[in-house]
């Protein structure tokens, strides 16, 4: 350190008593400054390649006193599986001398006083004084250079075979999901063909048992205690009916084999009609009342799939509410859309379960006991969907209100 300031002090003098420029008896003095002073090694060679000045940090560099290597040949820088090959690029150096670095492409190393190897970079000048000619280098230490390409690379291999690593794995990720996924699909066609087998298998004795407990009615019509049973029996199998019914929708909704079927529909028969099928569920003391608002009353929608809507969201009114309450069914168009609302008296939708309500074979915590397949809901707002409509709701404790809009006129587009 005061070293330097030796040297900036004098700088500053030579600049303060020359007016800002160097006077030329001082050129020399500054050159001899800069050549001490430099941080990277400088050594300069004769043409038999024996040093003939050196600076400090060339010293320092390879790990020798200050004028030490004074006289001893370049070679001795070297590590001794290079110095026979040095010579003879020193050579060929000579017979054509030209300004360069040398180590581009290959690797260039130094040997140090105590037989340690350093990594080094070399840039060559040479010049001319009374006739003879000298070879000067600047050496630099690039340990620290090269030991940060290593961890570079180091770190580009590991990033590599993580890389590699990684892709093995999604590969055996995607082929193992691709195998789930055709397992999942053989899985979905039998469960289809269960499902539709099952369902239209069942129709058949579930309507033997419907005739045979017609008749049983008919021939024991002044028996209350027979009356009872069969009436029993009648709503458990027109239960089961429905779930088998359900079902098969779902199915084919899944299999995107349902296709909208328009007829012009007169909205306040077909829902006297439903509601006149749907009295037979009803707990004693309920009602189901029914009312439309204005005159109009045509509409163009899949007859079908309207009473499934309308059939669902009733009998699910009747189902979660108590004897001695009424459901009400309201209908009504509008600038084009037809609204439904579907309100019950009932025990409600809990609040947490009501994100989930049109989820497949959801069912709200609060009726796990009574008889239900979790679909109808689902169903009901796939064929909505189908239909270009919308399904809302709100509920508590007491009250609960669907409500239901459709186009008036399902869209239809003509070529």
């Amino acid at each position: 350190m005061n070293r330097f300031r030796e040297i900036d002090g004098y700088l500053a003098a030579m600049l303060r008593s020359t007016g800002g420029t160097f006077a030329e008896s001082d050129t020399a003095r500054v050159c001899e400054l800069l050549f001490m002073t430099a941080t990277e090694g400088l050594v300069v060679v004769d043409a038999d390649g024996r040093i003939m000045m050196q600076n400090p940090s060339l010293a320092r560099m390879f790990g020798y006193a200050s004028n030490e290597l004074l006289g001893h040949g370049i070679e001795e820088l070297l590590p001794d599986s290079l110095r026979a090959k040095h010579a003879a690029h020193r050579a060929a150096y000579d017979q054509k001398p030209v300004q360069r670095s040398m180590g581009m492409g290959m690797e260039l190393k130094g040997r140090r006083q105590d037989g340690s190897v350093l990594p080094v970079e070399v840039s060559l000048n040479h010049f001319e004084v009374e006739g003879k000619r000298y070879v000067m280098a600047l050496v630099s230490d690039i340990t620290l250079r090269r030991l940060a390409e290593d961890e570079l690379v180091r770190t580009n291999v590991e990033l590599e075979d993580r890389v590699e690593l990684r892709t093995s794995e999604l590969k055996a990720a995607q082929e193992g999901l691709k195998g789930a996924l055709e397992k999942e699909r053989e899985l979905h066609a039998l469960k289809s063909r269960f499902v539709s087998m099952a369902s239209h298998e069942f129709r058949t004795p579930l309507s033997t048992i419907m005739g045979s407990i017609d008749l049983i009615a008919r021939y024991a019509s002044e028996d209350e205690k027979v009356d009872k049973h069969v009436k029993r029996i009648r709503s458990k199998v027109r239960e089961l009916t429905a779930m088998l019914n359900e079902f098969l929708s779902l199915e084919r909704i899944e299999q995107g084999i349902v296709q909208v079927q328009i007829s012009e529909i007169d909205v306040v028969h077909q829902c006297i009609e439903q509601i006149e099928e749907l009295r037979g569920l009803a707990k004693p003391g309920q009602r189901i009342d029914y009312d439309h608002d204005g005159l109009e009353r045509m509409i163009s929608t899949d007859a079908q799939m309207l009473g499934h809507v309308v059939t669902n969201l009733v009998s699910n009114a009747v189902k979660y509410s108590p004897a001695g309450t009424p459901v009400v069914l309201r209908t009504s168009i509008d600038k084009g859309r037809l609204t439904i609302t579907v309100t019950d008296q009932g025990v409600g939708i809990p609040v947490e379960d009501q994100q989930h309500l049109f989820d497949r074979f959801f069912r709200g915590s609060n009726v796990t006991t009574i008889q239900g397949t979790g679909l109808g809901l689902n169903i009901v707002k796939r064929y909505l969907d189908l239909l270009g409509g919308t399904i809302a709701f709100s509920s508590k404790p007491g009250e609960t209100i669907f409500t239901v809009e459709l186009p008036q006129h399902f869209p239809t587009h003509s070529n």
